[in-house]
């Protein structure tokens, strides 16, 4: 009897201790859990691209697209050629008009000679018609000629006015000539032709846009939560299905300002959830990461 009430109490002794063991052990993990908090937040992004649009300073008609949609062209390739109807016929009149301007400034010299000679004669022959040498009749025909000389120096002096505002007036148009030549202002691939050959393109309209895949970045969204640990600068990694390893990338930008959740995101949190999205740019030579290609970040926290 005694026995067995020794090993009733060893039973529980062992008992007691199992649970006691047991509960130091959830203790130390639930403070080391509280205590050390994941390192790591993933979340999912969408690889993005800039988007330029080309288009004209100046109205006009379509003659030809040298590109089409999905072609790669380098800064500076011609894009699209525009005509307005009547511009070459005017360069030519303007052109011609300056050149008549130039000409009448050449007898600018002879101009101020022809006034410098009339007044000498007026001044000579004004102590002569006084004393009675040269007749009323002469004097005033010298007085005329003079008066002649120096209009017409003053007509030449204007044509100088009249060549600049010529060369002024080619300069414009042929400024609009070379407007109506779209070139590509980056490398890229053309995503959209907004216009075809024939159609008729207003000042400011796209023809056609640009896509610079040399400068991709990934957008993101952080819940508010998480954000106070999310830091500019920060080396974030970025993984894709299907594309071996993983890219590198840089977070350079924090949205000042919250916003719902938007409908293409998918985060773990509900969609009412605050969330700030995050742009983050990265080096890809290979191009393996396209535009709109779903990607998951893994953004390092702080405590």
């Amino acid at each position: 009897m005694v026995r067995d009430v020794r090993k009733i109490r060893r039973i529980r002794i062992d008992a007691f201790s199992l649970r006691s063991l047991s509960l130091r052990l959830f203790l130390t993990s639930f403070c080391f859990c509280c205590s050390s908090p994941s390192a790591t937040l993933s979340v999912p992004g969408t690889v993005e691209i800039r988007d330029v649009r080309v288009s004209s300073l100046a109205a006009g008609r379509v003659v030809v697209l040298f590109k089409d949609e999905g072609d790669s062209v380098r800064r500076g390739d011609t894009i699209a050629v525009l005509e307005q109807p009547g511009l070459s016929a005017m360069i030519g009149q303007r052109r011609a008009q300056s050149q008549a301007a130039q000409h009448r400034t050449a007898d600018i010299a002879a101009a101020v000679a022809d006034s410098a000679r009339a007044a000498n004669d007026v001044a000579r022959a004004t102590p002569l018609r006084d004393r009675g040498i040269v007749s009323p009749q002469q004097f005033d025909a010298l007085t005329t000629a003079a008066a002649a000389a120096t209009a017409r120096l003053q007509a030449t002096r204007a044509a100088l006015s009249d060549a600049r505002a010529a060369r002024e007036g080619v300069a414009s148009t042929e400024a609009i000539q070379n407007d109506l030549v779209l070139t590509a202002p980056a490398a890229g691939v053309i995503l959209t032709r907004y216009l075809e050959p024939g159609e008729v393109a207003g000042v400011g309209a796209p023809i056609v846009s640009i896509g610079v895949v040399a400068d991709p970045w990934v957008r993101a969204y952080v819940g508010e939560r998480d954000l106070p640990r999310v830091h500019l600068g920060s080396t974030v990694s970025i993984h894709a299905d299907g594309v071996p390893g993983t890219v590198s990338g840089r977070i350079v930008e924090i949205a000042p300002r919250a916003e719902f959740t938007p409908r293409a995101a998918l985060t773990d949190r509900e969609r009412a959830d605050l969330v700030f999205g995050i742009k983050v740019t990265f080096a890809d030579p290979a191009g393996r990461l396209k535009a709109g290609l779903p990607v998951t970040l893994d953004v390092p926290l702080t405590p």
